[in-house]
């Protein structure tokens, strides 16, 4: 099976009725061999349990509620990152949803850690009411949490080797639309657009130069 596995594509997913209060899974991408790839978005009653069995890499953001990995809690925001080869297993301590992204790596990577969501350094971002937290930073691409406050508008950009945001609060918003919690947004490589919030802000996961540029 494969699902948005076309990298040239701009894809918008709703996911919207999972942030407001379904249990059960949105499935965002999917791609097969070479290159495999599983990214979704989870909603969990407390008390359930999931394993990750090692096969992929493994990016988990907690979104809401708390979860135990391997009988350590995390909460919203924190981010957790699994090596290839590294096994783990996650219970729902209370009604979650966690974003997992389990994937072939495209780059030798063998660190494996958690992130806690109150312990995140938050920084100054590029242009005023923007704050940043890096969570990964590879040899071409970096994932981040980014708060907007409301009202901020970011210059127009360009994304080498593409972007992928969830918008995580608020709304987030370019000139192509108006993205609520609980969507996801993956632009191509080369995508250009520029960003910004109303009076609401919003708070997102970003990932770019992380796709294929073919």
């Amino acid at each position: 099976m494969t699902l948005h596995s076309d990298h040239s594509l701009r894809i918008v997913v709703d996911a919207t009725d999972l942030y407001a209060g379904q249990v059960g899974e949105r499935a965002l991408e999917q791609r097969d061999a070479p290159t495999e790839s599983r990214i979704t978005l989870r909603s969990f009653k407390a008390g359930e349990t999931w394993s990750h069995d090692g096969k992929h890499l493994l990016e988990v953001l907690v979104v809401r509620g708390q979860v135990s990995l391997n009988g350590e809690t995390i909460g919203p925001a924190s981010y957790v990152r699994l090596a290839l080869g590294v096994s783990a297993t996650f219970t729902s301590t209370e009604a979650s949803m966690v974003y997992l992204n389990a994937r072939t790596p495209l780059e030798p990577e063998a660190d494996s850690y958690a992130l806690h969501g109150d312990a995140l350094d938050w920084r100054q971002g590029m242009v005023p009411g923007l704050k940043v937290t890096s969570l990964h930073q590879g040899l071409t691409k970096h994932t981040a949490l980014v708060r907007w406050a409301p009202e901020t508008r970011f210059n127009p950009h360009t994304h080498v080797g593409g972007e992928e945001i969830l918008v995580l609060e608020g709304v987030f918003r370019d000139e192509h639309g108006s993205y609520p919690a609980g969507t996801w947004i993956r632009s191509p490589h080369m995508s250009n657009h520029r960003p910004f919030t109303g009076p609401e802000g919003a708070t997102i996961l970003v990932k770019v130069g992380h796709l294929d540029v073919a």
